[in-house]
Parts: structure tokens; sequence; C-alpha cells
């Protein structure tokens, strides 16, 4: 797997160096849940699965807000949150609905199923929809038993996302090599100048 990560990288470098692909990708390896860096470093990546926070009423999102802080403001440990726009991936309702469509007979119900499998692809397609996947990223230095401290931390932390209401999961070997492909084949890509900031939600508080 870690061939295929180095080949990928390999195709987008143009210029000449001495530097190795190694010391440029700064990884050394990459087994089970956890990802190896030429630096010695240890990391452990966590998803955190979105929430749909226009759902919520004002009350409910400032008491949510109140609630994360004080769950995570004792957190002694070293980490960054990684946040990375994709675009939209439909594959699930699609097939959901072509499922759906396969057990009708009714022509009328099949026509509306079929609409509405159009109307969406056109609509993620025309629109350029994108959605953020969340990542936090838990390290240290290689040391003796740096893996069981990592999962013990990473179980902290989606223990406490689990308070707070969300779900999220410790990634595997297969996952955290996607996740290094996104950062040099992305799904989505804009030109270059084209401002994020519009694509990455922002709290804030009334009167702030």
């Amino acid at each position: 797997l870690m061939k295929e990560v180095i080949l990928i990288i390999k195709l987008f470098q143009r210029n000449k160096n001495t530097q190795s692909l190694n010391q440029f990708l700064n990884i050394k390896d990459i087994k089970g849940n956890y990802l190896y860096t030429l630096d010695e470093q240890v990391i452990s990546f966590i998803k955190v699965n979105p929430m749909n926070i226009e759902l919520l009423s004002d009350k409910e999102l400032e008491s949510k807000m109140d609630f994360a802080s004080i769950e995570f403001s004792n957190e002694q440990f070293p980490y960054k949150i990684i946040v990375i726009p994709r675009a939209v991936d439909i594959s699930d309702y699609i097939r959901e609905q072509e499922e759906l469509r396969n057990k009708l007979t009714d022509d009328v119900c099949i026509e509306i199923i079929n609409n509405r499998i159009i109307s969406t692809t056109e609509m993620i397609e025309n629109k350029n929809i994108i959605e953020n996947e969340f990542y936090i990223m838990i390290f240290d230095v290689n040391k003796d038993n740096i893996e069981i401290e990592l999962n013990k931390r990473a179980n902290n932390w989606i223990s406490r996302l689990k308070n707070c209401g969300f779900k999220s999961e410790i990634l595997d070997e297969r996952d955290i090599i996607l996740l290094v492909k996104s950062f040099t084949i992305p799904e989505f890509a804009r030109t270059e100048g084209t401002d994020y900031r519009d694509n990455i939600v922002q709290i804030k508080r009334k009167g702030v």
C-alpha cells in the first residue's frame, strides 16, 4: 500500500533534486492505526462525522458549544484539526434509489424515482456542491508503548466526542493511506486563487 502512495506522489514531482521521496513525504511507514514519520513521530487519526447545525436552534447550538468547551478544555496533549473540502459523494444515495426502483412495478413511481436520480445528479454536478471532512490528528515522539498510549488517547477523544453528540472513528491503515492521497490527488479542486473560506463553516456566538 505504501508503494502505491509513493508511486502516485512521484508522478507529481517534476523538479529534479536530491531529496528522496520518503524525505519529501516524511513518511517512514503506515501500520495498523498509526503513521510513522522519518523524524520519529507516531500519528493516529480520528475521523469526526459532521453535524448539521442548521437543524439546531440558537439555544441548542450555544448549549452544545458550551458543553464541548468544557469537555475539551482540559486536553493536555498535542493535537491538530484537519478540515478537507470534498465533492459530495451521492453514490450511496443513488444506489439506494436504484434498489428502490427495482422493487417497484408501478410506472408512475418508477418515473418519480428516475427523475429524483437525474435531478440530484444534475444539482451536484452543476452547483459544484462540497462537504467538509473533519479529522483529529494526535501524535507524539516514537517511544516505548507509544501505540498503546495513542490508542488510549484516541479512545478518550472518541468518548468525549460521543458525549458532545458526535460520531467518530479511529482510521485504520487503509483509511490513513486514503487520507494521505487526498493531499496529493484531491477529489475536489478549484482553480488557483479560489478562496475556500466560504466552504468552511464558522460558528460564532451572538454578539461576537
